[in-house]
């Protein structure tokens, strides 16, 4: 029997089935385009918002840069101004990084982190913007840089004290900044937005630490600078050509008075002014043992010791023994740290007419002055002028200060900036700025060695000493050894018979040589176990005793005239843990390289 046929019902419905079959199949296609299409829109709009977020910060940062040229000249409405631009822009800028698609962007594989990374470096610059700049505006508005200088030389210190107020709250804003960034780790991220966040990471890890110690010092600042009552301050000149441990024989002194930022040169002392055979300090006796017998007599030889502060004390005594008065500070520099000064100030004119720059002004004081001016008052007249000429340039303020501060900067690395001041707190904070020049008392901190040059010839040939040390480590013996090497470049000719030595006659040997006593200084609770030369080429320069707690072991050694010559000593170290290693030695007229060896990286902390 035939099969019916098919109803049509049924056909249809298939064939109706067939049809809606093929028309469904377009519509993935056409969804998928739709959904690309809303992506590409999407990241179209993305695109367009972090083009403006790039926009409004690079604007931001452009003004910023222009408030400085509006605080040099005095512009305080353009100040204004400039700083509700910025705050406008980054309030923009963060605005849109707070919406839907930053937000949808941050949870992408790969992508968002760095989405993150924008969005986060976003807000904390707003947060510096709200919280930082309006209180940075009024400062750099009140302080007037160009208006800060006072007649007579000196720094009107209202402004810096109403600018003081303004620094904890900006503070507080970069606290919170560094807070927001600190869950973005930048090794995850793309190197174009690395680059791109990288100056607000450097900005947080500078600017940061620099305010934070700039209201941690500005109130004992101000006290030094006669805040709260007049200061006088002693100015010590050091001479490298006659070495001493500190740094050079004291050729000259300046008494200065600062008065609420006014400052005045009262008086210019020098190695004849004071009497040279009264004791003004009685350190102990195991320490009084180091040193030649007038050490604590003498102005010129307060600096034999390595301990600034023990220099200062016996420079403050020796003053009020002889005037009555008493000091607030003593500060010290040499003619290297005074060529990083003109490096700012620019040169200085003599008053023979001579000008005195950053390039010659050390030979000009340590060389020429001795052979220009025979005797000891026509150098004295010079050394007093030069001294009073370089205060007015200083004191007149008118230099960058930032390219200032740099400059001192280098002369405290190099040893050759110190400073002591009998009040605690501010004692406390030359040693923080590394300005104290102190001994270490214990291997906390540092662990301190040191080889110290003090010249027994009483001549002024260092000016041709050049100087470099080793250190090696036996880290199985616990062993430090030290070496310095001296070379002696004295010529023949064009010296004056001043500037030769004077002891050297004693020696039997020629003027030109060096005659020198070594300080060999170990860490405290460390005991010197070798040195070379054992003695000494002279008897009466053999010495021994403890400073600060520091065995220290003194010989004298003679360096000719055009050679080189080594001196070494080693330490037994005490057991425990140690703090990073520090080298010292004498500041000289030129630096002193020094190399140190790996094998001393296990003994040691790092810094």
């Amino acid at each position: 029997m035939p099969r019916p046929p098919l109803s049509g019902r049924y056909r249809a419905d298939r064939a109706g089935s067939h049809v809606a079959r093929k028309r469904r199949r377009h519509w993935p296609w056409i969804t998928a385009v739709a959904i690309v299409g809303g992506i590409g829109a999407v990241a179209g709009v993305f695109a367009l918002q972090a083009i403006t977020v790039k926009n409004d910060l690079m604007a931001a940062k452009n003004d910023l840069s222009s408030i400085t040229k509006y605080v040099k000249t005095g512009d305080s409405a353009k100040i204004d101004a400039t700083g509700d631009r910025v705050l406008q822009l980054t309030r923009d800028a963060n605005s849109t990084v707070q919406g839907p698609l930053w937000e949808m962007a941050s949870g992408i594989p790969l992508i968002g982190q760095n989405v993150q990374a924008v969005r986060k470096a976003t807000e904390a610059t707003h947060i510096l913007a709200e919280g930082a700049l309006p209180a940075g505006v009024k400062l750099l508005s009140s302080l007037r840089i160009d208006k800060m200088s006072v007649s007579g030389g000196g720094v009107d210190l209202a402004p810096i004290e109403e600018a003081a107020k303004s620094l904890p709250e900006i503070n507080d804003a970069f606290a919170n900044a560094k807070a927001k960034l600190a869950g973005v780790d930048r090794r995850a991220l793309l190197p174009f937005v690395d680059n791109a966040v990288g100056s607000l990471f450097d900005v947080m890890d500078q600017a940061g630490p620099v305010l934070k110690d700039v209201q941690h010092y500005l109130p004992t600042l101000l006290k030094v600078a006669g805040a709260d009552g007049k200061r006088t301050y002693m100015l010590i000149f050091q001479n490298n050509a006659e070495s001493r441990a500190g740094g050079g024989l004291p050729a000259a002194t300046a008494i200065v008075d600062v008065d609420n930022g006014h400052i005045k040169l009262e008086d210019q002392t020098s190695t004849f002014t004071f009497p040279r055979d009264q004791q003004v300090i009685f350190p102990p006796e195991e320490t009084q043992s180091i040193y030649e017998a007038d050490t604590f007599k003498g102005f010129g030889n307060f600096t034999r010791t390595p301990d600034f502060p023990t220099t200062g004390e016996a420079f403050a005594a020796l003053w009020h023994n002889t005037t009555g008065g008493k000091l607030d500070g003593v500060i010290s520099l040499d003619p290297v740290a005074l060529s990083h000064i003109l490096k700012v100030t620019g040169p200085i004119k003599t008053a023979d007419g001579r000008q005195l720059t950053s390039e010659n002004v050390v030979e000009m004081l340590l060389y020429d002055a001795y052979v220009r001016y025979p005797g000891n008052t026509a150098q004295d007249a010079f050394f007093a002028d030069v001294a009073s000429r370089v205060f007015v340039k200083v004191a007149s303020g008118k230099w960058d200060v930032m390219k200032m501060l740099d400059q001192l900067g280098v002369s405290i690395t190099e040893d050759r900036l110190k400073a002591w001041f009998p009040r605690a707190d501010e004692q406390a904070m030359a040693t923080e700025l590394n300005m104290a020049g102190a001994m270490t008392t214990d291997n906390k901190t540092n662990t301190e060695v040191g080889i110290y040059i003090n010249d027994s010839a009483y001549s002024k040939l260092e000016f041709f000493m050049k100087t470099s040390m080793n250190v090696t480590c036996d880290v199985a013996a616990r062993t430090v050894t030290t070496s310095l090497t001296i070379a002696n470049s004295v010529p023949s000719t064009g010296l004056t018979s001043y500037q030769l030595g004077i002891r050297n006659k004693r020696y039997q040997i020629p003027r030109e040589d060096f005659v020198q006593d070594i300080m060999f200084s170990a860490p405290p609770g460390a005991t010197i176990t070798k040195m070379d030369p054992e003695e000494g080429d002279a008897w009466d320069g053999r010495r021994s005793g403890i400073e600060k707690g520091h065995d220290t072991q003194v010989i004298r050694i003679f360096v000719p005239q055009n050679e080189t010559r080594t001196v070494s000593y080693t330490v037994k170290l005490p057991k425990g843990e140690l703090g990073p290693l520090l080298v010292r030695t004498t500041p000289t007229v030129t630096t002193t390289p020094m190399s140190l060896a790996p094998t001393c990286e296990s003994l040691f902390a790092k810094n």
